[in-house]
């Protein structure tokens, strides 16, 4: 891909080198994740549309093919092609793991809490120094029962550790993966770690499908240029994405806005609403401070006046997930939770906000049968 001047510029200026324009992170002011800088991108709007992605971007060096030290293009795998019909069929349920543990048995628990869910995208955390590899929480789930896409950022690896973290999950068998850039760490709790970003989440969508696994993609609707969200999930799409996870933004109106605008591109795929599930209120405070992510202010204020708060949680994102399910283009719900470990009290290992994302997918799932049975009796 040639890009124009003034976005070459803006992608050597830019602390994570993105290619296809702005990250989600971006301020409502315009400003970076990273503290105290301008995004090199928002200034340049007209331009950001122009761009196109190309499979070059992605080719391996001829040294590469040479030596056959590469990524090779694989058949699409029977995980990626049953979880690719269940997003046809509509009606998605998916969840972060909202598990800061590294203890396997942990994790393993929680996979078996969370198996009835359509997958569990087990992501890395941004600042979380005492984690597993992608894969490794990959293995652990599914052999829970949970259906799993994996989330791999480009912060911390290089494109050779990327094609390797695919191989190997394309080989455990899992139903795919989410490609995302990734938080800059000086955004997060451990700024002294040197970012990588030697891809950004378009490229590693391509590299993904390449390895034969379904391809999620997150977007934020809300983010600066916001005129420019859909073009760039649609470049993601021209590059190997099948569905879009929409960061947490609060709104609505925005993700109507915002799947009208994707329909007439030229690439359009269905997409996931994200709705918090919010078991207190640290965990909302802690959800609200992730990079691009805002609250719809009904669960915040649900949440921080009830008697009981998990209750009240589970509720408002219910209700909130039914309305964002009537939204043409809206393909299911991704249930974004987070422990409320460091309050008084609060459940260290994750499986009470594990809990509560289970309870929210059972009822939102039995909501969504009954108004199938409904239709069908009709």
């Amino acid at each position: 891909m040639t890009a124009p001047l003034p976005l070459r510029d803006a992608t050597q200026r830019c602390p994570k080198s993105m290619v296809y324009g702005p990250c989600g992170g971006v301020t409502l002011d315009g400003g970076c994740e990273v503290p105290g800088i301008r995004c090199s991108f928002v200034d340049h709007a007209a331009a950001l549309n122009g761009l196109a992605f190309s499979p070059d971007d992605v080719q391996a060096p001829a040294a590469a093919y040479d030596s056959g030290d590469m990524l090779h293009a694989r058949p699409r795998t029977a995980a990626a092609d049953e979880f690719a019909v269940l997003v046809e069929a509509g009606g998605v349920i998916t969840a972060d793991l909202p598990i800061r543990s590294a203890d396997p048995a942990v994790i393993t628990e929680a996979g078996a809490r969370l198996r009835e869910l359509t997958a569990v995208i087990a992501g890395e955390p941004p600042g979380l120094r005492d984690a597993l590899s992608p894969t490794h929480k990959a293995l652990l789930l599914t052999t829970a029962g949970s259906r799993v896409l994996a989330g791999l950022t480009c912060r911390d690896r290089n494109r050779v550790a990327l094609e390797g973290e695919l191989a190997a999950l394309a080989d455990l068998g899992v139903s795919g993966v989410l490609a995302v850039t990734g938080d800059h760490p000086a955004s997060t709790a451990l700024p002294q770690a040197r970012p990588v970003f030697d891809l950004d989440a378009t490229r590693l969508a391509a590299l993904a499908r390449r390895a034969g696994l379904f391809v999620a993609v997150a977007e934020q609707p809300t983010a600066p240029p916001v005129e420019y969200r859909p073009a760039r999930l649609a470049v993601k799409a021209r590059a190997g994405a099948e569905l879009g996870i929409l960061n947490l933004c609060g709104d609505i109106s925005a993700i109507t806005r915002f799947t009208a605008a994707v329909a007439a591109t030229a690439a359009p795929i269905p997409v996931l609403a994200s709705v918090p599930v919010v078991i207190s209120a640290a965990a909302a405070r802690r959800l609200a401070a992730l990079p691009g992510a805002a609250l719809p202010a009904d669960i915040v204020a649900a949440v921080t006046s009830a008697d009981d708060p998990v209750e009240a949680g589970i509720r408002s994102a219910v209700a909130w997930a039914r309305r964002a399910l009537t939204i043409p283009g809206v393909a299911g719900i991704h249930l974004s939770a987070i422990s409320d470990h460091g309050t008084a009290g609060a459940d260290a290992s994750g499986l009470a906000a594990v809990d509560a994302v289970a309870t929210t997918a059972a009822r939102l799932r039995a909501g969504i049968g009954s108004r199938a049975d409904e239709a069908g009796a009709a």
